[in-house]
């Protein structure tokens, strides 16, 4: 695609994206995930096939500017490659761009497409993403980036970014939502949230720029309006909300992965099955009652929030 960025004209920038389908003929709920800094579109492997076997179209892109290969480019330094990631300026005010193309092509792919014609509901798409992916997601549904911490400069350097919301999103997901604060978020970011959002994260997810895992669940309080979820996982780590099980690609360690999924998996579903499809029992699944019985080793402890 080609888009606004630092190159006049635009440079055009690919938009790798792979397509989880449901059985059936559809036209299925579509799904768009978006991976954090340093990884790919296998990253969400495994969850993109349980929301497929469930019923959704899953398409896992790939950002080019924040993926494995660039992580790769960084050698050693990964941690300083990760932070250059989320402060670059043309990253951080494309990712939801990216988002954007993909549904615009999958609108071609339901038209026309051998496979996908007329499997996509395009009346019903729902963003996830994690980490950096998370933040993607949350602009996708209405708010807005911070200018603060940008690299290179974006006039005027400080404040709210632009608009990047699509408005064909109707909820999303945010494994690892942020808080405000480095590098993403100012608090009033928050107030054009303008879909239902689901929120999982656990006690040692920690942030960026040494705030602590407890930020993101106090950040809760600054999402306006109704149909949000939050979930709140003791003992959960940030890289337990990824999964790429069932590709060769190793994911990033974690102790506590294997506790952590089946829940995330279970409060996933039931949120998309509540706001993608209606089925009005999924808000029961959406509960801790529900989600209790998933939890397993060192996750001892699940709250769930509503507004």
């Amino acid at each position: 695609r080609t888009g606004p960025g630092r190159d006049t004209p635009p440079a055009a920038r690919r938009v790798p994206v792979k397509v989880h389908l449901p059985a059936g003929d559809g036209p299925f709920p579509v799904v768009v995930v978006s991976h954090g800094a340093g990884g790919d579109w296998d990253t969400h492997f495994g969850q993109a096939q349980d929301r497929a076997r469930h019923g959704y179209a899953v398409l896992c892109l790939d950002h080019v500017g924040s993926d494995r290969e660039r992580l790769k480019l960084g050698g050693l330094r990964m941690m300083k490659t990760i932070e250059a990631m989320t402060r670059d300026a043309d990253e951080v005010l494309t990712r939801p761009r990216d988002v954007s193309f993909a549904l615009d092509r999958a609108a071609e792919w339901n038209r026309g497409h051998e496979r996908m014609r007329g499997r996509l509901d395009l009346q019903r798409v729902a963003v996830l993403g994690h980490s950096f992916g998370a933040y993607t997601a949350m602009v996708a549904c209405g708010m807005r980036p911070a200018l603060d911490w940008l690299t290179p400069r974006v006039e005027p350097g400080k404040g709210l970014g632009p608009d990047l919301a699509d408005p064909r999103v109707r909820c999303g997901v945010a494994l690892s939502p942020q808080s405000p604060g480095e590098p993403f978020f100012l608090a009033e970011s928050f107030a054009s949230l303008r879909v239902p959002l689901l929120g999982i994260t656990g006690s040692n997810d920690v942030q960026q720029a040494g705030r602590k895992a407890s930020e993101r669940k106090d950040a809760w309080a600054l999402w306006p309006g109704t149909g949000h979820a939050f979930v709140w996982l003791v003992n959960a780590r940030h890289n337990d909300f990824t999964s790429s099980d069932g590709t060769p690609g190793a994911s990033l360690p974690s102790p506590t992965r294997d506790d952590v999924q089946p829940g995330t998996r279970a409060a996933t579903l039931a949120f998309l099955d509540l706001r993608m499809k209606g089925d009005a029992g999924a808000a029961k699944r959406l509960s801790p009652e529900a989600l209790d019985p998933l939890l397993r080793g060192p996750i001892d402890e699940v709250e769930v929030l509503r507004k």
